[in-house]
């Protein structure tokens, strides 16, 4: 048996005259100007299959494949801002709950935390407090505490917030030193309840090396202690 096809040049006209004979058959193959145009996408630039992948699936094969450990062995160069794109935007794709109930949830979280040492700070100091006022400070402080979880988080991803917010824990941090250090027991009471509220959740916020620095420089301070002789 022979067999003709459309993509030899020779047989063209014997293909066209079998296509005049038999015009209610189905073209069983299309010519390659239109397997060419398939491949293009809307917009006419060509679309490859690795164009369908999302950018999470093609950092999680990046990491499995091992490409970036072979082309620092071989001395390439390896586009990490591209790579920390990747893996953030990979990171958005896999945080599926909205900004703004995350935001609700540390809230919650942080509220509990900022009564629990308003609690411990009363009781350290022998000063009564009823539940019913801890609660009452708890939901004072919920619409600040809510402001600034929905901020950092939803920009946590940018350089220029995890540097904000490694001056802002440092700088809470280091505050809450001194108070304990010394200030009086009203001021100990009215603000290390919020200091340490706010350290705690900017320390959990950040990447391991800008957790490790803020750790260093409130150490540093406490041992420190560069206001002890002005005081």
């Amino acid at each position: 048996m022979v067999q003709i096809t459309e993509f030899d040049d020779e047989n063209v006209p014997l293909i066209e005259s079998m296509k005049e004979l038999t015009p209610g058959l189905p073209r069983q193959r299309r010519d390659r100007t239109q397997l060419a145009q398939a491949r293009l996408g809307p917009d006419g630039k060509p679309k490859y299959l690795i164009d369908d992948i999302p950018d999470h699936e093609k950092m999680r094969l990046i990491r499995e494949s091992g490409v970036l450990k072979q082309m620092k062995q071989d001395g390439k160069e390896v586009d990490y801002d591209e790579l920390d794109r990747l893996e953030a935007e990979a990171e958005r794709a896999e945080d599926e709950i909205p900004t703004w109930m995350n935001a609700l949830i540390y809230t919650l979280a942080l509220s509990s935390v900022y009564g629990l040492f308003e609690a411990l700070v009363s009781q350290q100091y022998s000063i009564e407090i009823t539940a019913t006022e801890i609660l009452k400070r708890m939901l004072n402080m919920s619409p600040a505490i809510y402001f600034m979880v929905y901020v950092t988080y939803k920009f946590r991803f940018s350089r220029a917030m995890s540097l904000v917010m490694l001056v802002f824990a440092c700088a809470s941090g280091c505050y809450f030193v001194h108070l304990s250090l010394h200030a009086p027991r009203l001021g100990i009471m009215k603000r290390a309840p919020g200091l340490v509220t706010i350290w705690i959740y900017l320390t959990f916020m950040q990447d391991v090396r800008p957790a490790i620095i803020n750790a260093f420089v409130v150490c540093a301070f406490w041992l420190a202690d560069p206001f002890k002789f002005r005081l």
